[in-house]
Formats: structure tokens, C-alpha cells, sequence
């Protein structure tokens, strides 16, 4: 049975830990802490996100625009029902792991994110697939007093701008009327204090009536609210407030710090555990090298773990894959970085930003390169 070290212990790490696994190897991951993962909207991209609505012709297109992605690399380019597939069968196993997904790369769903902007996503959370602005005549914007990174007014003004059809969309404050919270608490309000508190018992009963009372008359076809539905448990956190609230609820995409991300991190970690992958919590800080191939990963407390096969999962700057100092590397095993194609090690710190608002960032491209 061929043994596979996993570095790395996101969604990428966790996933490739659980389809090694479940292929007959034993699998050990190594993470040192929660990465961008964790930090994630609640939409997962197969492709870039302006061409989620034409990812098809993206892709048919990427051998030429991009020779260098790792799509293509080595001549191996996947069509959208070859990532319809894996999508598929990740949102399988997320949905065992008590996460559950929608998955339509073909036909994205359209979605609002507590900015006010709108992105089409093929794979996202349930409890904001709901929130899908196509097909619905109308919408409230609910905000939370004490939450402050939400203004659902300037949010459901900027929808109305950007939907491109008749869409009635109006706004609302809801009390967070819950026990437990005094007033110091209810006037500083974050997402995982107030998710946390719908997740209790009684807590989404009692939002959801505030959330009728607010409404009124109006009948909606959705409200749609911050990302708070819940750490562990979204979907039920959902039904039970649509439940006291008598109208279809759904999150909107949420910048950092995200309950969405806390949510789907949680889920990696079970889907790698059910999969029977052993999870090691330990800083990786070296590499055993026997020749052209990889043996074993010391980690800090001075354990080795052998291994036929190296998986690198280290994500870029949050997770700690990729360092600046002295000049632009991967920190783990020093492997060479390329920027649009070039070796990292011959451009200059200046020249890894532009000066341009709304440009593309070069270090933010910046990886590994991939063969076949």
C-alpha cells in the first residue's frame, strides 16, 4: 500500500487526502494551522469568476490564452463535464460532512455579496443558493442593528442597479432579539457571535419572528441576510427560521472574516477524517530526499513521516505556501515561483504590484508551475 503525505489542510489538501485515500493509500496530512480556506466567500470557482457564465468557452479557449495553466499543462484539458464530475463528487462528500452544496457549472447561480456586487457561481453553499436573483420578482435586503459591515440599504441599491431586469428590491433592519446577549454585545455585533447565537436554541425562532414583524404586509420572494445562519449546522439553522419567519431566507456572500468559511473548513476536516486520512497538526519543516524523489516530512516536534508520494497543499501568502522575504519562494521546499510566466527570482519587489486601481495584481498570480 503506497503511503501519501498530504502538506497543507484546506480544501485542496483535504480533498486530495481523501481521494488518495479512498484510491487504497494511506495518508497522512500534516497542517500547522486553518488557511485561506477559512477565510472563503461560500462560493467555490472551477473557473475564473468574470467567465463563470461562459465557462465552457473559457476552457476551450485556455489552450491558447494560457498554455502554462494547470489545466492544460502537459495537454490534459478537462471539458465542463469533466469539472462537473469532480464538482459533483466533492459536493458529496461536503454534503456528508453536513455541508451541503449546489453544483451547476453549465447554468451558475446569480448571487448578491454584502457589498452590494453580484457574481454567478457554479458551486456554492446551500444556504446561499437560495439567494439566486434569477427567476424572483422580489427581494428585502435585512440588516442586523449592531452589525455594521452590512448596510442593507446601500446593498439592496446597489442590486437594483445591477440586476439587469425589473427587480423589486427593498431593505429592512431586524433586532437580533435573542437571549443571552447583553446590550454592549448587541451594539459591536460580529458574524460568528451572531451566528452562533441563531444556532442556539431558540435563537433562529426568535430572529425569525423579528424578521416577520419587520416585514409586515410585504411578502418577498426571498430575504436575504448576512452570512450568521449557523457555524455547524446551516441548513437546519435555515429551515427553522424560515420556519418562525413564514418566507424563504438565504445568505449573501461574505468577505473575511466569514461563517461560510468557518463552515467549510469544518467540513474539509470531516471529509479528510471520514475518508480515514490521519490528520497531524504540526508544522511541516523539512523534506527527506532520496535522490529525485520524496521520503519522508520532519515536522517541528521532530516526528518523520515516510511517504511514496508528496502532495504540496500549501496554498499561497495566508496559508504560508509562499514567502516574500528574501525575494519571492516557496517556503517548504524552495521550488522556483513564476509570475505570467517568469522566474519569480529575476522581478523585483516593485514590479510584483501595479500602482493602478482595479489592475491586476502580479503577486497575485504568482505559483507554481505545473507539468503533466
Amino acid at each position: 500500500m503506497r503511503e501519501v503525505v498530504v502538506i497543507g489542510g484546506g480544501l485542496s489538501g483535504c480533498w486530495a487526502a481523501a481521494t488518495a485515500a479512498q484510491a487504497g493509500a494511506t495518508v497522512t496530512l500534516v497542517r500547522s494551522a486553518m488557511g485561506a480556506t477559512a477565510v472563503s466567500s461560500g462560493a467555490l470557482d472551477f473557473v475564473p469568476v468574470a467567465d463563470a457564465s461562459a465557462a465552457e468557452r473559457w476552457l476551450a479557449g485556455l489552450p491558447r490564452s494560457d498554455p502554462r495553466h494547470p489545466y492544460v499543462a502537459g495537454d490534459a484539458a478537462p471539458s465542463l463535464e469533466d469539472l462537473s464530475v469532480e464538482a459533483s463528487r466533492l459536493a458529496g462528500a461536503l454534503a456528508t460532512a453536513r455541508l451541503p452544496h449546489r453544483v451547476n457549472l453549465r447554468d451558475p447561480v446569480l448571487v448578491a455579496a454584502i457589498t452590494g456586487q453580484l457574481r454567478h457561481a457554479g458551486m456554492v453553499q446551500s444556504t446561499i443558493a437560495g439567494g439566486d436573483l434569477r427567476g424572483v420578482g422580489s427581494i428585502v435586503v435585512a440588516g442586523i442593528p449592531g452589525l455594521a459591515r452590512v448596510q442593507p440599504g446601500l446593498v439592496a441599491a446597489a442590486i437594483r442597479e445591477r440586476v439587469p431586469r425589473a427587480l423589486a428590491v427593498d431593505s429592512c433592519s431586524v433586532s437580533l432579539a435573542v437571549a443571552g446577549l447583553d446590550d454592549a454585545v448587541r451594539a459591536d455585533l460580529d458574524d460568528a457571535t451572531v451566528a452562533r447565537a441563531l444556532e442556539a436554541p431558540g435563537g433562529a425562532e426568535a430572529f425569525g419572528a423579528a424578521i416577520r414583524a419587520s416585514l409586515g404586509k410585504a411578502q418577498p420572494d426571498r430575504v436575504l441576510l448576512p452570512a450568521v445562519l449557523g457555524v455547524a449546522d446551516a441548513p437546519a439553522t435555515s429551515a427553522r427560521l424560515e420556519a418562525a419567519a413564514g418566507v424563504a431566507v438565504a445568505e449573501m456572500l461574505t468577505p473575511p472574516p466569514s461563517a461560510p468559511g468557518w463552515r467549510l473548513q469544518a467540513a474539509c476536516d470531516r471529509v479528510a477524517r471520514l475518508a480515514g486520512v490521519g490528520v497531524v497538526n504540526a508544522t511541516a519543516t523539512r523534506v527527506v530526499r532520496e535522490r529525485t524523489r520524496m521520503a519522508a516530512v520532519e515536522t517541528g516536534d521532530g516526528l518523520v513521516y515516510p511517504c511514496d508520494v508528496l502532495i504540496l497543499a500549501t496554498g499561497k501568502y495566508i496559508g504560508g505556501g509562499l514567502r516574500a522575504e528574501p525575494r519571492l519562494h516557496e517556503a517548504l521546499l524552495d521550488l522556483p515561483v513564476f509570475v505570467d510566466g517568469q522566474d519569480a527570482g529575476s522581478i523585483g519587489s516593485r514590479d510584483l504590484t501595479e500602482r493602478t486601481r482595479f489592475r491586476d495584481q502580479p503577486f497575485a498570480g504568482a505559483g507554481l508551475r505545473c507539468d503533466e
